[in-house]
């Protein structure tokens, strides 16, 4: 898959206005800047948020590239699984920084936004990918990304396996993205559900799929269109936003041959390719940093500036070095062929064991 320049801009831009926001929302030094400078953390707070709709959009412009023929729709179980391991492996290794961090400077931090210490029934809920519908408290922050990341593809790839032809995949796609933009998404209680975030997934998977022909072009078009109407009766702007992404990135593909001799260099592509990374462990970065500010009893709001730059400057470093050293090492073992078919053995363990997982993570909740 070739790399697209539109693409790795805007999740380079979305990482770190995510890292903004975590740093606008947590900890002491985000007070003490509110302190002098209200509209700028504000304006973090509020806004950098909305980069979550890039990554939606950019998500389900992916996984509609990575789906491809009938062979694979007729897999759904090996794609599914497949997506498994290529989330888990960072995410366990992010939460165990997280979690080790959290226990060993909470003594050095006052406040209430700390996450909670991990116990067996909501480490079994976060494996199982089921933390936010179970409404297990986070172990760390950003993680029902993961989640609803892990639910949307799964949905796309039973839809591709239940539709056959591209044009009744485009079809269900269309139709699900509008239900989303006119129903689902207006509802904030339904957060926890691949049907609230597909307004933004389905218009990636349908930008994806506009180069195959006029109709899937046609297609893509009426539901921009419709998502103009919907945010006429209902206005949201991460729905603006989304609807805008996914014409930026409809054009870079329908023009990728002009846009091809615009790249990022070696560098760029390594900042790119570990914001996965710096997504999972920046927050730990922001705990560091706190710990710090509280234990030399620093107050100043200038201070606090400072040292939330180098803290986001630190957590581009950290997302480096853990993509570097533990996310493409850790995951390609995970995932590479051994004898004894030791990752075939461990893949079909999975699957075997989620649901019953998932049936005790849910009696846990009930209980």
């Amino acid at each position: 898959m070739n790399r697209s320049f539109v693409i790795d801009i805007l999740k380079l831009l979305a990482a770190q206005l995510i890292v903004l926001h975590h740093l606008s929302a947590y900890g002491p030094m985000a007070e003490a800047i509110r302190s002098v400078w209200p509209s700028l953390v504000e304006h973090f707070y509020l806004d950098a948020r909305l980069a979550v709709q890039v990554f939606l959009v950019i998500g389900g412009f992916l996984a509609a590239q990575s789906i491809g023929g009938r062979r694979d729709r007729q897999n759904p179980a090996t794609l599914i699984q497949r997506r498994y391991l290529r989330l888990m492996p960072s995410f366990v290794l992010a939460l165990c920084w997280v979690s080790s961090l959290v226990w060993l400077m909470r003594p050095f931090i006052s406040g209430d936004w700390l996450v909670d210490a991990p116990n067996l029934h909501s480490v079994l809920a976060h494996l199982s990918l089921l933390q936010s519908v179970l409404d297990v408290p986070a172990l760390s922050v950003g993680e029902w990304y993961v989640a609803a990341d892990f639910q949307l593809y799964a949905l796309l790839v039973l839809m591709a396996y239940w539709l056959k032809s591209d044009r009744a995949l485009s079809f269900g796609v269309a139709a699900l993205t509008v239900a989303s933009m006119w129903g689902f998404n207006r509802f904030e209680s339904l957060d926890n559900w691949a049907i609230y975030f597909f307004a933004a997934y389905g218009l990636g998977v349908l930008a994806a799929w506009a180069h195959r022909s006029s109709f899937d072009q046609l297609v893509l078009g009426a539901v921009l269109l419709l998502g103009e109407e919907s945010l006429w009766a209902v206005p949201r702007v991460r729905l603006a936003l989304a609807l805008l992404i996914t014409l930026v990135i409809a054009y870079a593909s329908l023009n990728s041959h002009r846009l091809a001799r615009f790249q990022l260099k070696r560098q760029g592509h390594l900042m790119v390719d570990s914001a996965y990374a710096m997504f999972l462990t920046h927050f730990g970065v922001i705990v560091i940093f706190s710990a710090g500010w509280e234990y030399w009893q620093l107050s100043s709001p200038k201070a606090a500036l400072c040292l939330s730059g180098l803290a986001w400057v630190t957590s581009m470093a950290v997302g480096v070095l853990f993509h570097l050293k533990a996310e493409k090492p850790f995951t390609a073992w995970v995932n590479q062929p051994r004898q004894g078919h030791f990752v075939s053995q461990l893949q079909q363990a999975l699957a075997q064991t989620q649901p019953t997982i998932a049936a005790w993570v849910a009696n846990g909740a009930k209980r």
